[in-house]
């Protein structure tokens, strides 16, 4: 593996997996006409915690305050998040039921997630129902101007409602932070509140996908680690962007541009699969 392309995947992994556009669908569609192989079973887990760092760095108060939260203490400042000890340890729940249908769906139809990603037609008409997706969130944060209720409002049906969207974002072209923030928009949660809630669910589930990989590393063998830890760094920093980015967008409540992009990705996906063939 040479290091452009160990950076060329890990900016691709780091933007892609946090906006709203589904990395996972990008690197299906790179990896059908490019010819570009899938990554070493090591670098994609390596990319993975990359990208977990990111998440842990950008929401490092929130972070900080549910833990408080679930050791008992206060707030430590006036505009925290979460706002109570009752809120924080209210939203670890409802990310723990959150979490539950992807990781459940993942077990049953593993295989079957895993063969939608040789079609590029298939990721490209999944890249249009995340247009779709997003475009109706823009509408509704449009009409609402923006109101909505805390992550720690919503009860243990909304938490599943979430989680469901995430469970379908396994598949390529759907993209799990759009699912999951526009599904927390749908049932009336504030956009901040939907990006905080979406990404703390991340956690748990780019972690677990990393340790479920790690188990086949071994077997896999190890690779040179120099364009793996560039990839990485890079994946890390891309996060970072993304995220910001993010935020900045949908504080703005312009979702509408991650909308029209994955229109046009998707449309030029599906007319040029049925021009070249996949490699």
């Amino acid at each position: 593996m040479t290091y452009l392309y160990a950076v060329f995947l890990g900016l691709v992994q780091g933007l892609a997996e946090f906006l709203p556009v589904s990395s996972s669908g990008h690197l299906a569609i790179l990896q059908n006409f490019l010819g570009l192989n899938e990554p070493m079973l090591f670098f994609d887990v390596m990319l993975h915690v990359g990208t977990l760092f990111a998440v842990l760095v950008f929401f490092r108060s929130e972070i900080a305050g549910v833990a408080l939260a679930a050791a008992g203490r206060a707030p430590g400042a006036p505009g925290a998040w979460p706002a109570s000890v009752a809120d924080g340890r209210k939203i670890i729940l409802l990310i723990l039921i959150a979490s539950v249908p992807a990781g459940a769906v993942g077990l049953v139809f593993g295989d079957a997630v895993e063969s939608a990603f040789g079609s590029v037609a298939v990721v490209g008409g999944l890249l249009l129902v995340t247009g779709a997706f997003l475009l109706a969130a823009d509408a509704k944060t449009r009409r609402d101007s923006g109101s909505g209720s805390s992550a720690a409002m919503m009860g243990v049906a909304g938490a599943f409602i979430i989680g469901a969207a995430q469970a379908v974002a396994l598949l390529p072209g759907i993209s799990r932070s759009g699912a999951t923030i526009c599904a927390a928009i749908f049932i009336g949660v504030a956009r901040r509140d939907a990006a905080r809630f979406s990404f703390l669910m991340a956690i748990p589930a780019i972690a677990g996908a990393a340790v479920l990989h790690m188990k086949d590393v071994s077997d896999a063998g190890f690779p040179p680690m120099g364009p793996i830890l560039a990839g990485s760094a890079v994946a890390f920093i891309s996060g970072l962007i993304a995220l910001k980015w993010l935020i900045s967008t949908l504080t703005r409540g312009r979702l509408l541009w991650f909308s029209i992009y994955c229109f046009a990705v998707g449309t030029a996906a599906i007319i040029i699969s049925q021009i070249l063939p996949s490699r």
